[in-house]
């Protein structure tokens, strides 16, 4: 794959992304609705705005420059040619599934730690077979995306943000999840994994 390929594939990668994201957040409700208690149980505004930055500013900033120069960006990894290949596919893969996980969330959908009044637990989609999928779509789209750029600051400011979803977010939105959805939520994960489907 040429640099020109994968530079396109980048650009519609986040394209699609960025899309999908939107219309989730409108049929949600707006962006800019009232997730105040959302953004507490991450741990506050401070560390809410502060992760997003990194995450903007690191990730899909960082992207976005080696996008316009990929020579711009220090830290470039010679990768074999199969790897851009993989990449592609990884980062397809993962636009598909965040596509399917938008559309079973529906209004139930938060950018924080955000549950509606009327929040139902979600069982239908990727959420039959695993509770967390768009955690799944966001490690396959930025492994990719990683794969794509052959940056290594890249892959560590996007791949670092997912060890601080799953090892921090993860078990603070499974907490809150079993609070609000008593009984239900046990029966739950007994038949679905966090992040692939179990194996029975």
């Amino acid at each position: 794959m040429t640099m020109e390929e994968r530079q396109l594939a980048v650009l519609v990668v986040l394209s699609l992304t960025v899309g999908l994201r939107l219309l989730a957040h409108g049929q949600a409700g707006g962006m800019f609705r009232d997730q105040s208690d959302g953004v507490q149980a991450e741990g506050g505004t401070a560390v809410a705005v502060l992760l997003r930055l990194v995450f903007l500013a690191g990730g899909l900033g960082g992207v976005l420059a080696w996008w316009v120069d990929p020579g711009w960006l220090p830290g470039a990894l010679v990768l074999p040619g199969w790897a851009s290949w993989l990449g592609l596919g990884m980062a397809e893969l993962g636009v598909l599934l965040l596509a399917w996980v938008h559309m079973a969330l529906g209004v139930h959908f938060s950018g924080t730690l955000h549950l509606r009044d009327d929040h139902q637990l979600v069982r239908t989609g990727p959420y039959a077979r695993v509770r967390h999928p768009m955690y799944t779509s966001f490690l396959l789209l930025f492994t990719g995306l990683s794969l794509l750029t052959g940056n290594v600051l890249i892959a560590a400011v996007l791949l670092g943000s997912q060890v601080w979803v799953l090892w921090w977010r993860l078990p603070v939105e499974e907490a809150q999840l079993a609070q609000r959805f008593g009984a239900a939520w046990p029966a739950y994960v007994a038949r679905t994994g966090a992040l692939l489907p179990r194996v029975s």
